[in-house]
C-alpha cells in the first residue's frame, strides 16, 4: 500500500507541468517585448539599415592590355617646316606685265638697276584701263617724269596682252653742247619722249609670271646742236627713233606683292648715242 501511494504521487508530480503547459497554450516563437524596458535610457532608434549605408568605392577598373594604335600627328599652321612658304591666294598685281589692276586698285613699284632707277604708281581707272606716273633717273645725271597708260587687249587666266603708252619730259644735268657721254648717250632720251608699245605676259609654273615688253621710242630734241663746223643751222626740233625691249619675271611672295627681275636693251638710232645699251633692273611691286 505504501508502494502504491508513492507511485501515485510520482505520477501526479510529472503530470502537473504538462497539464499547465496545455492549459496556457503553445509558447510563441517571437514573444512580445516587455514595454517596461522601453523607458530605460539609450538610443531610440536602432542601427541604420544596411541599404542606407554608403557603398564603399569600387577599385579602378583595369583593362587588359591591347595592341597599340599609332598616334597621328596633326599639323598646325604654326608648326611648319623651316623654309616652307605659307599658302596664299592668286596675285594679279602687276606693273611690268599685261594684267590690268582692276577698277579702283592702286599699285606701286620700285626698280633699281642700270642705266635707270625707276619709281612707278598706277591706278585702275576702269576694269581694262590703268593710268599712272613714273619717275626715271640716271642717278641724277638725267631725270625724267612720265605719264603712263595701259589698255588691256586680252585678259586671260594664263596669258594677257596690253597696249601701253608712256611719255614725258626729261631734265639733264648738263646742256647738250657740253655733254659727250652723259644721260643722252646712255638712255637715248631727249627733252620730250613718247614710247608706245605692246606687252605680253604669261604664267610660268604655279605663280611666277613672265613678261615681254617692246616699245618704239620717239625722242624730241627741242634744242639740237650741230657738232660739225659746216653742219649748217640746227633745226628747231630734231626727232630720233629708238627701240626698247624688256623681258623678265614677276615672282609673287604674297597676295599683293612680287619681286621683279628684268633684263633688256636699248637700240638707239641717233649716231651720237650708244648703238646698243643693255639694261638690268631688280625691284618690287605691291598693291596698296
Amino acid at each position: 500500500m505504501r508502494t502504491a501511494l508513492l507511485t501515485s504521487l510520482l505520477a501526479l508530480s510529472v503530470g502537473l507541468p504538462a497539464w499547465g503547459q496545455e492549459a496556457s497554450g503553445p509558447a510563441s516563437a517571437n514573444p512580445e517585448p516587455d514595454e517596461s524596458w522601453l523607458s530605460f535610457p539609450g538610443p531610440a532608434d536602432g542601427p541604420p539599415p544596411v541599404d542606407a549605408m554608403p557603398a564603399p568605392p569600387l577599385p579602378p577598373r583595369r583593362e587588359a592590355p591591347g595592341p597599340k594604335v599609332p598616334r597621328r600627328e596633326v599639323s598646325r599652321p604654326e608648326a611648319r617646316a623651316p623654309g616652307r612658304t605659307a599658302a596664299f591666294g592668286p596675285n594679279r598685281v602687276s606693273l611690268q606685265g599685261a594684267i590690268p589692276l582692276g577698277q579702283g586698285q592702286l599699285a606701286a613699284g620700285l626698280l633699281l638697276g642700270f642705266p635707270l632707277v625707276s619709281a612707278q604708281v598706277s591706278w585702275g581707272v576702269l576694269p581694262w584701263l590703268d593710268a599712272g606716273a613714273a619717275v626715271n633717273s640716271l642717278y641724277g645725271v638725267m631725270n625724267e617724269v612720265n605719264a603712263r597708260v595701259r589698255l588691256s587687249l586680252v585678259n586671260g587666266e594664263e596669258a594677257q596682252v596690253s597696249l601701253g603708252l608712256e611719255g614725258g619730259h626729261a631734265f639733264f644735268l648738263k646742256p647738250q653742247a657740253r655733254e659727250q657721254h652723259g644721260g643722252r648717250y646712255f638712255t637715248g632720251r631727249r627733252d620730250w619722249n613718247l614710247m608706245p608699245g605692246l606687252t605680253g605676259s604669261a604664267r610660268v609654273g604655279r605663280r611666277t609670271r613672265a613678261f615681254l615688253d617692246v616699245r618704239y621710242h620717239l625722242a624730241f630734241d627741242t634744242d639740237p646742236v650741230v657738232r660739225t663746223p659746216l653742219g649748217g643751222a640746227p633745226d628747231d626740233v630734231k626727232v630720233s627713233s629708238n627701240v626698247l625691249f624688256r623681258t623678265g619675271v614677276e615672282v609673287p611672295f604674297s597676295e599683293r606683292t612680287s619681286y621683279v627681275i628684268m633684263v633688256g636693251g636699248n637700240i638707239h638710232g641717233r649716231p651720237e648715242d650708244a648703238s646698243f645699251m643693255p639694261t638690268l633692273s631688280l625691284g618690287v611691286v605691291t598693291g596698296i
